[in-house]
């Protein structure tokens, strides 16, 4: 049976993120990047996840860091809620949620993501958290307050 794509899209790991994870072909749009990206993470993929950092924004111990990271997190789910577009055709934003589970405690990254578009690829650089209350409902989608789902 084939696999699903972790990044939600319904669609065979092979027909959706995989190509871009292994390198076959380059995402076209900051949606697609943030997709196999999340998948890169859900496949503990840290060599696609650098190499998608942008890099500038890069560091020496990213590598390492990303691969201690996947010992205790296990990812749930993506959901993107929107696309934009930045100054000019070569900057993007994604905001989604992301789903995970560490050492035993559910949690989301709530985050609006910057890519930048260099010499035909894109690139992640950056991202911003929104300012949450506790009483707002929760940006995934579920219908909760934010304190009763991914606030927790």
């Amino acid at each position: 049976m084939a696999q699903l794509c972790p990044c939600g899209s319904g669609l065979e790991y092979s027909l959706c993120c995989q190509p871009y994870v292994r390198g076959v072909s380059l995402p076209l749009t900051p949606s697609q990047l943030m997709r196999s990206r999340y998948s890169a993470y859900a496949m503990q993929d840290a060599e696609y996840l650098v190499a998608t950092w942008h890099p500038a924004a890069r560091y020496d111990t990213l590598t390492t860091d990303l691969s201690a990271s996947f010992a205790a997190t296990q990812w749930l789910g993506l959901t993107v809620f929107e696309e934009a577009s930045g100054r000019d055709e070569n900057e993007g934003f994604v905001s989604f949620v992301a789903r995970f589970k560490d050492k035993e405690r559910e949690s989301a990254i709530i985050e609006r993501s910057r890519f930048l578009k260099e010499s035909g690829q894109w690139y992640y650089v950056d991202g911003t958290r929104p300012t949450l209350g506790r009483n707002d409902p929760c940006p995934c989608g579920s219908g909760k307050k934010y304190k009763k789902c991914c606030g927790r």
